[in-house]
């Protein structure tokens, strides 16, 4: 008696989402390690790493907010109208009420097409400031798109380091019928940045200097840990809604 052999059935999406993340790691073989320096120097010299992402690339941004395994010295540039207002002009200097930019800090902008006006505006703000800008965007669909902000400008010609999320056509990996399923740039803009935190702190850590990194309150001692960092950076942060 014979026993069939089952194919296994396939995951479209997750076999989507690994490749995209296989050419994200090539592209930026030579951005990411540069990001990461720029972080760990941003720590060194105790300013901060700013994060803005528009639409829905904000959840990139907040997931590396007050977790564990980040780094204290961040503050995310809350958008609460979750990019509904991105394509208006001004829209980002509001954002930038209470941000005061410094050539100690850092800039993480993160936009899938890089041509809206809010994360524009926002990094913007921060080169007249002397504040370095990492971009997060998909380039190949950034350079085929046409600049929707009066100054022409796309994000990655004012980010000092661009990562490139992998992203092409219309940021959609799966085809079911003539739909397409399966947006990968939130996913891919979120890996990116969490391998820079690491290879960061992996560099902090040979600069015998306390990590200012949280740790999970169920861990022993975690709460502790995290209510010091908090005092040390209190004032100098705002709550995220």
């Amino acid at each position: 008696m014979s026993t069939a052999v089952l194919e296994p059935r396939r995951r479209p999406y997750l076999e989507a989402v690994t490749t995209v993340l296989g050419r994200a790691k090539v592209s930026n073989v030579d951005s990411l390690p540069g990001a990461a320096e720029l972080v760990a120097d941003v720590v060194v010299r105790d300013g901060i790493v700013y994060v803005f992402g528009s639409g829905h690339s904000q959840l990139a941004a907040l997931d590396l907010n007050m977790r564990a395994g980040s780094i204290a010295p961040l503050q995310v540039i809350f958008d609460p109208m979750w990019g509904a207002s991105e394509l208006v002009e001004g829209y980002g200097a509001t954002l930038l009420t209470e941000v005061t930019f410094t050539p100690a800090d850092c800039l993480v902008v993160i936009s899938n097409s890089g041509t809206t006006s809010a994360p524009i505006e926002v990094a913007m703000a921060a080169r007249a400031a002397g504040t370095p800008v990492i971009a997060v965007t998909a380039v190949e669909i950034s350079r085929a798109s046409r600049p929707r902000h009066s100054s022409g400008l796309r994000l990655l010609e004012l980010a000092d380091i661009v990562l490139d999320n992998g992203s092409v056509a219309t940021d959609v990996a799966v085809r079911v019928g003539l739909v397409g399923v399966g947006a990968t740039s939130t996913v891919v803009a979120t890996a990116l940045l969490h391998e820079v935190f690491v290879e960061a702190v992996m560099a902090l850590a040979g600069r015998d200097i306390e990590l200012p990194v949280y740790m999970a309150n169920s861990e022993d001692g975690g709460q502790q840990h995290n209510a010091r960092l908090r005092e040390r950076y209190h004032g100098r942060l705002h709550a995220v809604p």
